[in-house]
């Protein structure tokens, strides 16, 4: 008889701790639960604004604004305008191309000097073009 009052008491005993194991367990999950479920609402909260942060940039009057004030002299291009690769990576394709162009004439004092290869020549259009309409703001 005292065997059995024994193993009884440490089975009771384990079954306790086994239980009690259990709870602890299920309210760390309950946690880790919540704490997803906060992660998912910010998520789609984060979505939420993203779609109209997308829809406000993607406005048609508002790209149609920003077209007219950022391409106003945009022109479809000219055949010309257009080298295959073979020339590009050839290296007198500069000197070829400004061979039969006259230099511009000089346009202010700081400028006087004519450009000599193509590159130097897209740079120096590139600092006109930002001169005359100033750079993006982040508001567009």
């Amino acid at each position: 008889m005292n065997k059995s009052i024994v193993f009884s008491m440490v089975f009771l005993l384990l079954m306790g701790l086994c239980v009690s194991r259990m709870k602890y367990e299920v309210v760390f999950l309950k946690n880790k639960l919540k704490e997803i479920n906060t992660q998912l609402d910010k998520c789609q909260d984060d979505i939420k604004i993203y779609n109209a942060e997308w829809n406000y940039l993607n406005d048609p009057k508002r790209l149609q604004l920003l077209a007219a004030k950022y391409l106003p002299h945009l022109r479809p291009t000219n055949n010309n305008q257009i080298i295959d690769f073979e020339t590009l990576i050839r290296s007198d394709f500069d000197k070829e191309l400004t061979k039969n162009i006259t230099p511009p004439a000089a346009q202010n004092a700081h400028h006087k000097s004519t450009t000599r290869y193509a590159s130097e020549a897209f740079g120096s259009f590139l600092d006109k073009v930002i001169k005359k309409y100033g750079g993006a703001t982040e508001n567009d």
